[in-house]
């Protein structure tokens, strides 16, 4: 029997945790990373019959987010005359079923964090903690909590990324500063 699952990371977690559903716990797990953006574009230019550069464009904007592929594919499909629209819908259909579950369940810290992370486009986490005015210690356990949710990455040392497509202007959006 093979039980394939997708979902954000800790809920996944909390799941093979619960009382009864220890097989999960014991169970093999494959995690797969970000989809390839040129498997990506290949598929919206096929389905789209868009250029290599128009396909490979729109491939980037999902950074490789499965979901992301899904529902830019889907309203590309449905708002084919009208891109900007497809993508504004796009954006408004992760805020709403992805990006609010997200960002509802993070810390404070975690959200403050974030909030620094966006407005640093470089990326550089000696800027970053600058901005925040947070020692490297103080930085550290936010990062690899963020990285666990699979919210950032940290594959380049010093730098950090959000890996989710359009949430560093939710996070603008919604980060409160009071």
């Amino acid at each position: 029997m093979y039980l394939l699952m997708t979902g954000l990371y800790e809920n996944i977690s909390a799941l093979q945790n619960v009382e009864g559903l220890t097989f999960l716990y014991r169970a093999p797990k494959i995690e797969l990373g970000p989809l390839n953006i040129g498997t990506i574009a290949s598929d919206y230019q096929a389905t789209f019959r868009l250029g290599d550069a128009d396909a490979l464009e729109l491939a980037k904007k999902t950074r490789g987010y499965s979901f992301a592929f899904q529902v830019l594919g889907y309203f590309r499909w449905e708002e084919a005359d009208d891109a900007c629209k497809a993508e504004a819908l796009s954006r408004q259909y992760l805020d709403e079923y992805a990006y609010e579950k997200i960002w509802a369940e993070l810390s404070r810290g975690d959200r403050r964090v974030l909030y620094g992370i966006a407005q640093v486009h470089s990326g550089s986490i000696a800027e970053i903690r600058e901005l925040l005015n947070m020692t490297s210690n103080e930085f550290s356990p936010y990062r690899q909590r963020l990285m666990r949710k699979g919210v950032i990455s940290g594959g380049e040392r010093g730098y950090v990324r959000i890996l989710l497509p359009f949430f560093d202007q939710y996070v603008l959006a919604n980060y409160d500063l009071g």
